[in-house]
């Protein structure tokens, strides 16, 4: 949530010290239960995070699509902090909420035709990898995620493997080699291990002018390994 703070109430400089008090609300706006409650010391306006793992939860256990929430600052107005909620001349600033969810193992589920690397072997396959934002100095940038398994393609692509159509990254590279195992090969020619499938990802991040933006990242994240 961000906090502006009006000039001319308190010395320039000083701390405005406030106690935010968030509370989950019943659908129809019925009855309210204060799920944080946080200090907040501001020098300047800024984005401050809040908390509501619960909130969350009990949305997806009650299978609900939404989830009000009551924001109360009593000090506030005395002390000029302005909680931004909704501002359409402001979309920047408005507040947003982080979920992360992860998929629960189904353990019948169909195994996808590319290969898992599994150190077991040397042939084209997916290689899970976590990429850490902060490692790379781009936190200070990207609000979220900090980090994504953004995999990478590895491993030898012998003729045969590149000549199946499941393996291979599409059907004409499994035309060419079929070529190639038979000693016809157009030229010299060597296939490599690549990504055959990737999916996007969504990420929240400050854009060159300091605004908020979450933007759905196209082909971020590996999916299945073949050969071309």
């Amino acid at each position: 949530m961000y906090f502006k703070l009006l000039p001319n109430v308190l010395e320039k400089g000083s701390r405005r010290k406030v106690t935010v008090k968030v509370y989950a609300q019943e659908p129809g706006f019925g009855s309210k239960w204060n799920l944080v409650e946080k200090r907040v010391d501001l020098k300047r306006s800024g984005w401050h995070t809040f908390p509501l793992t619960h909130a969350v939860q009990m949305v997806f256990a009650k299978g609900d699509r939404r989830q009000n929430l009551d924001v109360r600052c009593e000090v506030c107005e005395k002390l000029g902090v302005v909680p931004v909620l909704v501002n359409t001349a402001d979309e920047s600033h408005r507040p947003f909420l982080v979920v992360q969810a992860r998929a629960a193992d189904n353990k019948h589920r169909i195994r996808k035709r590319g290969l898992e690397c599994d150190g077991s072997g040397s042939l084209c396959c997916r290689q899970q990898f976590y990429i850490d934002f902060r490692l790379i100095g781009w936190n200070d940038w990207i609000i979220a995620p900090s980090g994504y398994f953004g995999n990478y393609c590895e491993g030898n692509c012998p003729a045969y493997m590149a000549g199946v159509p499941g393996s291979a990254s599409s059907f004409h590279t499994a035309v060419v080699n079929q070529y190639r195992m038979r000693g016809m090969s157009p030229g010299s020619m060597n296939s490599c291990c690549i990504p055959t499938k990737l999916s996007p990802m969504s990420m929240l991040y400050f854009d060159d002018e300091y605004n908020i933006v979450k933007r759905d990242v196209p082909n971020m994240i590996v999916e299945e390994c073949g050969c071309a």
